[in-house]
Order: C-alpha cells, then structure tokens, then sequence
C-alpha cells in the first residue's frame, strides 16, 4: 500500500495522537500548514511527521526504571 501524502484532519489526529484544537494552534504558529480542497481541510503527512520528530524526548518518570535495585549494594 502507498503511503498517503496528505491526511485528512480527522486521518490526522489518528496518525498523530494530537486533538483537533491542538492542530489548529500548530497550524496558527506557522509549524504545520493545512492545505483546502473545496471544503476538506488537508495537512502534508511529511510536514506532520515532521513536527513529531522535532518535539523533545519525554522525560523517564517511573522510579523502577530509574532507581537501581535494593539488593544491588
């Protein structure tokens, strides 16, 4: 199957786990760009691919994974 080269807003969302108002605000701070056919709003697939690889690495919150063992004394 293809890769698609525009999303759908709703498609969108769906690929990238972020709300609707959420990708209204990104597209108002110039980082992603919607493109409209007719009535249908379209976002570039790269341009939000893009936009996730750019966001900063969460940071590890769960103390097993960062506190060494009891017994390793």
């Amino acid at each position: 199957m293809n890769e698609r080269y525009a999303l759908t807003l709703l498609e969108a969302v769906e690929f990238s786990g972020l709300g609707r108002t959420r990708l209204y605000a990104l597209a108002a701070e110039g980082r992603i760009s919607f493109k409209k056919c007719g009535k249908r709003t379209l976002i570039i697939a790269d341009d939000l691919k893009r936009l996730i690889a750019e966001l900063p690495d969460a940071p590890i919150r769960c103390a097993s994974l960062t506190k060494p063992p009891a017994d390793a004394a």
